[in-house]
């Protein structure tokens, strides 16, 4: 029985070959995540088409509730037009109040101060590491 010597790859050519896998392995991942993405953006696509139309139906019932209401006020032997202007002074009223607690919370700071913190202070660390 003669004995077959088992070839074993060179230092450079397991590096090659590793290096190799590692960026197909990458690509592979870049796939998935660009797939995932896809998904994901296509769906948060048809919930935003929905909340549009929710809000849209929302704005015709508020209409209907509003005009119910001066209805129901003109029975109190309030004159019509009298009653548009009390409920659209109710209307007016909600609009101020929804649009200053909108302009205190856009007024907030977006810059990720705590993120930006810690990443100063993982340099720092990695700086003190590496001397």
């Amino acid at each position: 029985m003669a004995r077959e010597r088992i070839r074993q790859p060179s230092l450079p050519e397991v590096l090659s070959e590793v290096l190799g896998d590692f960026a197909d392995l990458f690509r592979k991942e870049l796939r998935l995540a660009r797939a995932e993405l896809s998904s994901n953006i296509s769906a948060k696509l048809r919930g935003g088409v929905w909340l549009g139309l929710a809000g849209i139906f929302g704005l015709l019932t508020l209409g209907l509730f509003l005009g119910a209401l001066v209805a129901r006020i003109t029975t109190f032997d309030v004159s019509l037009h009298i009653a548009f202007l009390v409920v659209a002074a109710g209307v007016a009223l909600l609009a101020a109040f929804a649009y200053f607690a909108g302009r205190n919370e856009i007024q907030a700071e977006l810059t990720p101060s705590r993120t930006i913190s810690q990443l100063k202070q993982d340099i720092e660390t990695t700086k003190e590491q590496l001397t």
